[in-house]
């Protein structure tokens, strides 16, 4: 996950949005039903990825990081550039990973507020983490985790208001 990765996804996001509100305006029970499919594959890869155990139980409960940046803000001492580097890629893809959920969340739900989409997305997120602690099986919660899932569901609604707002635009300067 470079700079220009996350850059371009981060551009593609608000397209696929942009096509999306002028399908919603449309053909609105297509994109809801479309959305409600694409939401729960979406959310059960994300299961796969991060809930899926990485070794046997162990007994034991593993380490869960409770403070923010830990490791990277005041804990790279011991670390080397490409540890340093591969932890960043990791947030970057926490985030990038959370972006569909709050997409396809708003758009199955049409009527759902954006807050409301969040604090799912944030609760989901959370459960996630409370798993990987709880399965004892080489997963690790990490507040941080919590964090950059949650700034990725928010890019994600940021992209659906940005999409909003163009699309209302382009129609209001079409009817002058």
């Amino acid at each position: 996950m470079s700079p220009i990765t996350c850059s371009i996804v981060g551009i593609l996001t608000i397209l696929a949005c942009v096509a999306a509100e002028f399908l919603a305006r449309r053909h609105g029970d297509v994109l809801r039903s479309a959305a409600a499919f694409f939401l729960m594959t979406w959310a059960l890869l994300v299961l796969a990825v991060t809930v899926v155990p990485d070794g046997s139980p162990t007994g034991a409960y593993d380490q869960i990081y409770w403070l923010p940046g830990e490791g990277l803000l005041y804990g790279t001492a011991g670390m080397d550039s490409s540890e340093i580097m591969m932890v960043f890629k990791q947030e970057a893809a926490n985030a990038i990973m959370f972006i569909p959920l709050a997409i396809f969340g708003y758009y199955a739900s049409r009527r759902t507020s954006r807050r409301l989409v969040l604090a799912g997305c944030m609760g989901f997120s959370f459960l996630i983490e409370l798993t990987q602690w709880l399965e004892r099986a080489g997963r690790t919660a990490d507040v941080d985790d919590l964090t950059f899932n949650s700034l990725g569901a928010g890019f994600g609604l940021l992209a659906i208001t940005i999409a909003s707002f163009a699309v209302t635009a382009s129609r209001e300067n079409s009817n002058i």
